[in-house]
């Protein structure tokens, strides 16, 4: 297993973070990008590459997918794209800038990191993380057609790139990884059924390297709650 390379971005806070943490637990190698510093990132983050860089920009995915090619040295078994953003506001609150931001960092990025990496991943997996308001979310419009037009990217991709590389586009439920705050969505009794970023990571990652599954799939809420490695901690308490 130490031999296996996983590149992950936004890996430096919320399901992205822990996605790291549990794939170097596991004993993969990996290497990742976020928008924190290295002096910001937690105590315990693992002792693996790292490169702060913006996505939102086109030079910035440029810059990541080269330094994933570098680090890598041209062999890269499951790449998880999962650095996203929004708003959690009307249309008519957003602004021209918000809108590029947004697009270009939930969509364009992806494209761009695929298309650059597309060598490297040849035989291995490409796992776009999706969300489920990709159908729509009142509320947060701009975020949603991003996921929703990812989604329409992933299986077109697959599509194209069955046989050589497996890709799947994963579209988890709601998570308590401060996100929604951040969005500016006021709490309410609905987050108590947000799932902690580490329940999740562990469907997630599970499913991205499974040597079988479907092109999409929803992360629901009941497989979080029985996946195996929350019964066992349950069944420890």
């Amino acid at each position: 297993m130490k031999d296996k390379l996983i590149f992950v971005t936004g890996g430096g806070s919320g399901l992205g973070l822990e996605l790291v943490r549990l794939a170097w637990g596991r004993g993969y190698r990996v290497m990742c990008t976020g928008r924190r510093g290295v002096q910001d990132l937690p105590d315990d983050f693992p002792d693996i590459p790292y490169l702060c860089c913006d996505l939102s920009s086109q030079q910035g995915a440029q810059q990541a997918a080269d330094w994933a090619l570098g680090q890598s040295h041209g062999r890269i078994d499951c790449a998880l794209l999962n650095a996203a953003a929004g708003y959690f506001r009307p249309l008519v609150a957003e602004t021209a800038t918000s809108l590029s931001d947004v697009l270009a960092l939930n969509l364009e990025a992806n494209m761009i990191l695929a298309h650059r990496l597309a060598p490297a991943l040849d035989g291995g997996t490409l796992a776009l993380i999706g969300s489920v308001a990709r159908k729509g979310a009142a509320g947060m419009p701009v975020y949603a057609s991003s996921k929703g037009a990812l989604d329409g990217f992933g299986r077109a991709l697959a599509e194209e790139w069955r046989g050589r590389a497996c890709v799947r586009v994963l579209h988890p439920g709601p998570i308590a990884t401060g996100m929604a705050a951040r969005a500016g969505r006021k709490p309410d009794f609905a987050d108590r059924l947000f799932l902690s970023p580490r329940a999740m990571a562990h469907c997630v990652l599970d499913a991205a390297l499974a040597r079988k599954g479907a092109d999409r799939q929803v992360i629901s809420y009941g497989r979080v709650l029985f996946h195996p490695a929350r019964l066992l901690r349950r069944g420890a308490t």
